[in-house]
């Protein structure tokens, strides 16, 4: 009986896991952006690199930041704006970041008698729940634009997400998918 009962929290915890992990990569990350009400985004029409760049540390570039500045670079040039070694009239600058995240959640047994529920619904109260714990790590990219004349934040994007091995082993493709989500909100549309 105790044999049943621990190879059903398995198969619930492993089938709880691919549904959350199937969710995750399809969805891509969450992004939020905020913007200067009083900035005419229009008007700029070239970018510079803040130096140091925010995810360069010590006084050398480092991988990730070359990989964000490449993934700026495209999605800035296809909205018509001009880069420019310095001087530019924009400023941009990126963090990176990551964290421990729990999610928890609570769910009905899975009875082999009641199975065909699978959750769809809420049995009624006295049967037995199961609680699922789920420890991820969770990635934040942030990108600030800066008008260089004023010294003043004008725009700013972030995109947060799972890293899973699939994030690990490729981080570019991540950068990348992460920089064009959070550039996908831009108020300058991309040139046609």
């Amino acid at each position: 009986m105790k044999t049943a009962r621990m190879f059903r929290h398995i198969v619930l915890a492993g089938a709880a896991a691919l549904a959350l992990g199937a969710c995750a990569t399809t969805s891509g990350p969450k992004v939020r952006v905020d913007a200067d009400p009083t900035a005419n985004m229009a008007s700029y029409g070239s970018y510079s690199f803040i130096e140091p760049f925010g995810t360069d540390r010590s006084g050398y570039s480092t991988p990730l930041g070359n990989a964000v500045k490449q993934a700026v670079r495209r999605e800035m040039d296809v909205r018509g704006l001009r880069y420019m070694e310095s001087g530019g009239d924009l400023l941009v600058n990126a963090g990176v970041k990551s964290s421990e995240k729990t999610d928890v959640s609570t769910m009905p047994t899975m009875d082999p008698y009641f199975g065909y529920r699978g959750g769809r619904y809420n049995p009624w109260v006295g049967y037995s729940t199961e609680t699922i714990v789920n420890e991820y790590t969770e990635g934040t990219l942030t990108l600030d634009l800066v008008d260089r004349a004023r010294k003043q934040l004008v725009w700013s994007g972030a995109a947060f997400g799972r890293i899973t091995d699939k994030v690990r082993n490729d981080p570019q493709t991540a950068v990348d998918t992460a920089v064009r989500e959070i550039m996908a909100r831009y108020p300058k549309a991309p040139a046609q």
